[in-house]
């Protein structure tokens, strides 16, 4: 069964919000014990979107795919992608769904400040998956596939086009159905899946407020929108081996090039989590895997501070 946290105590409680009140929520589970701090009009139950933490969802799916036999993570790639993306990519030999899972593939990274005015000026055309790929199309690969590491979102939008060629669903619907709706995680989805919820955490960039970004598609490497208990528990799913068996998590925490990156995390000894950062938004968690304490902290500002997820591990 899936363990949640016991709930000894819970404290909604602000600190001091910056001038143009900025929406930041920080979560522990220390113990046990529930905190929960917040600045501007933000709640316990505020979603935020959390960006490249919503990387381990991805790599989840495919363990999961891989482990009910769906899919192999040393099949090459290219067999799960559309033939203009992987000719885009100069044919992608050698390239195997493991080395986009560990970042070790090689790939340039199709995220630029080109694809970001681009998606915002004409979402309905550019914010789609195949679309934003191209954005990285006929560049030199940066290395030999497994040779090194180099962190590309490119690896992870990949990811979910292969999870929608494997499961015949959109990468939205196959999250909610492998994972969000078996954990009851009501308040998770891809963005761009279904509306915004009506207290969904403003995104600042610069004095810019973010909005029209999150009602187009959402992607492989960074599309989910949840909470930070809902965060939480899928971390605690992944931990009590709810979603995947030992074999599954432990090939997920294999760090094949020494650094620090799993599939989909981020490893320093028994701390394992990630951060992310999006239009208007930054994000990170952190959790000792040897009792489940966690800590997170959600921002709704483009670079924000998110030190205190580590800091709180720290300072148990």
């Amino acid at each position: 069964m899936m363990r949640f946290p016991v709930l000894i105590a819970l404290i909604c409680a602000p600190w001091v919000a910056q001038a143009h009140e900025v929406q930041s929520l920080r979560y522990a589970e220390i113990g046990g014990r529930v905190t929960v701090e917040t600045t501007g009009d933000t709640t316990a139950e505020t979603p935020f979107a959390i960006a490249s933490v919503g990387k381990l969802y991805t790599a989840t799916a495919i363990l999961m795919l891989d482990a009910s036999g769906a899919l192999d993570v040393d099949d090459a790639a290219a067999e799960y992608l559309p033939e203009g993306i992987v000719e885009g990519y100069g044919g992608m030999q050698g390239i195997t769904l493991r080395h986009l899972l560990t970042m070790t593939a090689g790939l340039p990274d199709f995220y630029t400040d080109d694809y970001i005015e681009d998606a915002l000026d004409d979402p309905d055309a550019v914010q789609h998956a195949a679309v934003a790929l191209t954005y990285a199309m006929d560049e030199e690969p940066l290395f030999a596939p497994g040779d090194a590491f180099d962190y590309s979102n490119t690896n992870y939008a990949m990811l979910g086009l292969v999870i929608e060629t494997v499961t015949g669903k959109s990468y939205a619907q196959a999250l909610e159905e492998m994972i969000f709706a078996p954990l009851g995680l009501g308040q998770s989805f891809v963005f761009g899946s279904r509306p915004l919820p009506e207290g969904f955490a403003t995104g600042h960039e610069g004095r810019d407020h973010v909005r029209d970004y999150f009602e187009g598609n959402g992607f492989g490497d960074g599309g989910v929108i949840t909470t930070a208990g809902e965060l939480a528990a899928f971390y605690h799913a992944l931990r009590d081996g709810v979603l995947l068996a030992d074999p599954w998590l432990d090939m997920m925490m294999e760090d094949p090039v020494g650094e620090g990156y799993g599939m989909g995390i981020e490893m320093e000894g028994d701390i394992v989590g990630h951060s992310g950062g999006d239009l208007g938004f930054s994000s990170d968690v952190r959790m000792d895997i040897t009792n489940g304490d966690i800590a997170i902290v959600l921002v709704g500002e483009a670079d924000g501070d998110t030190d205190f997820a580590w800091d709180r591990l720290e300072d148990r």
